[in-house]
């Protein structure tokens, strides 16, 4: 198996509380650079969605790598960063590729 078929990609949408977004996307960036420091991590793109959330891609090369973010420093200060400025609980989803369509260019099946 390859290591982009051992990949994990995540997909995780914070709900800053109202009027609280520019101080939640403050909090995302003083632990940024700590988790894209982190053992395997291949992408963590953070963007915001028209409904004023969010939105984290993340890319881990393997599963275990992504458990010990969770758990690890960098992680830890974003968590302490979004204290009190949360409306709903962080939605964390762990994604499982769907390779569909033809052999064409596989690169674009999968992040």
């Amino acid at each position: 198996m390859s290591a982009d078929a051992a990949a994990v990609v995540v997909h995780a949408v914070i709900t800053p509380a109202d009027g609280r977004l520019e101080a939640a996307l403050a909090a995302v960036a003083s632990a940024v650079d700590g988790i894209r420091a982190e053992v395997g991590c291949e992408l963590y793109a953070p963007h915001v969605a028209p409904d004023g959330t969010i939105v984290i891609v993340e890319k881990w090369t393997s599963r275990a790598d992504l458990e010990a973010h969770d758990t690890g420093e960098p992680v830890g200060v974003l968590r302490a960063g979004l204290a009190g400025l949360t409306g709903a609980p962080t939605r964390v989803t762990v994604l499982e590729p769907v390779l569909v369509g033809g052999q064409g260019d596989s690169a674009k099946a999968a992040l």
